[in-house]
């Protein structure tokens, strides 16, 4: 396994994203505002603030804490899905990291594990967790939560026979990379819901890796620029026979917003007789905002399922909207309701979660306007 350490001089080297990285050669994060505002201009090491929610993993600035459940064992270090020379991005992330913790989860969790990263001082801050799920079953909820500064959070996920519902909440205000890697062994699902508010620029991505026989991977995303920008990259490969991947992305940009998925799935040869599909949607919701659809389907071979994609970036229906406004609804009334709307119906996707989550995502939808 290669050094998770990395030199100044090493980064110089590194680009934020090469090619064959995506969908298109073209950059949509601003990379210009994280070397603006990298580890090597800013401090490395911030106080915990105020952390607006509890949890059993918490990262705050430089501090972290831990109240496991049982059945829930913690080491040190990581799981090797991330090294960084793949990217000046993960390169900045790890030349800040100062530590790295790993979780085993040996019992079915009754409760969700939460999980938060947390930064709110001006400085580059990395979290880095990695978890091993197996012969269990697990539902986890996810807060990346960033107020100043630039803040890199990195989770790394592996699943053998296991079954995982895996909840993210992101709400930005300042910089923000966030990268999910997760890999699925034989016999193993995971449902995920993710909402992410976009903040100054929020770079967020999820990999997921279904390398086992009859793995299958079902995510939701919401990515929201209300007066900020988000780049949501989504990428699924499968390698296992019979596996199973669906993902739905639905964006929406308003007051001068910024929204864009990029999503990736590629079917490999061996993968024979799985299924594949890929939708992204993105609704402009007023004039000034950017959205931006980028979905790529890739099948290598011809003992195929199905196999789907789907794209589109639309208007708000206006339609609706004047028929909420001759209720007497004002139009920033109107598109609160939408906005509300959207949170509701799509928290019901994790059943097991919503209980413990469903007032905490219209928290958050509460904030965005």
């Amino acid at each position: 396994m290669m050094s998770l350490t990395i030199t100044a001089e090493a980064l110089e080297k590194l680009t934020y994203q090469k090619y064959g990285d995506s969908p298109t050669i073209r950059s949509y994060t601003k990379w210009k505002l994280f070397e603006e505002n990298s580890p090597l201009k800013l401090p490395t090491e911030a106080k915990a603030g105020e952390v607006p929610v509890s949890g059993h993993v918490v990262f705050s600035g430089s501090e972290t804490s831990f109240n496991l459940p049982p059945g829930v064992e913690l080491e040190e270090g990581t799981l090797g899905l991330s090294q960084p020379e793949e990217s000046r991005i993960l390169g900045f992330h790890f030349y800040a990291l100062k530590k790295a913790y790993r979780l085993k989860i040996t019992k079915n969790l009754l409760e969700p594990l939460v999980i938060v990263s947390h930064l709110s001082e001006n400085a580059f801050i990395s979290h880095h967790l990695s978890i091993e799920v197996e012969n269990t079953n697990v539902p986890i909820i996810i807060y990346d939560l960033s107020e100043k500064g630039t803040k890199s959070f990195v989770v790394e996920l592996r699943l053998k026979n296991a079954e995982a519902e895996i909840l993210t909440v992101g709400n930005h205000k300042a910089l923000s990379h966030y990268l999910l890697r997760a890999t699925l062994g034989e016999g193993s699902k995971v449902r995920a819901f993710t909402i992410v508010k976009g903040g100054k620029m929020s770079h967020h991505r999820e990999d997921y890796s279904l390398e086992g026989v009859g793995s299958e991977l079902i995510l939701r995303g919401i990515p929201i620029g209300i007066g900020s920008a988000v780049d949501y990259l989504t990428n699924v490969l499968q390698y296992g026979e019979k596996s199973k991947s669906e993902t739905r992305v639905n964006g929406y940009s308003y007051k001068n917003g910024w929204v864009v998925h990029r999503g990736v799935a590629k079917v490999f040869e061996k993968a024979k007789n799985s299924s594949s599909e890929v939708s992204s949607h993105v609704v402009i919701m007023d004039e000034g905002s950017l959205g931006v659809s980028v979905p790529m389907l890739e099948v290598d071979t011809g003992e195929i399922e199905t196999a789907s994609h789907s794209s589109s970036v639309a208007q708000f229906d206006e339609d609706a909207l004047f028929y909420l406004r001759s209720r007497g609804l004002s139009r920033e009334e109107a598109l609160s309701l939408f906005v509300h709307g959207i949170g509701e119906a799509l928290s019901d996707h994790l059943e097991r979660l919503k209980a413990k989550a469903r007032s905490n995502i219209m928290t958050l939808i509460e904030e965005l306007l």
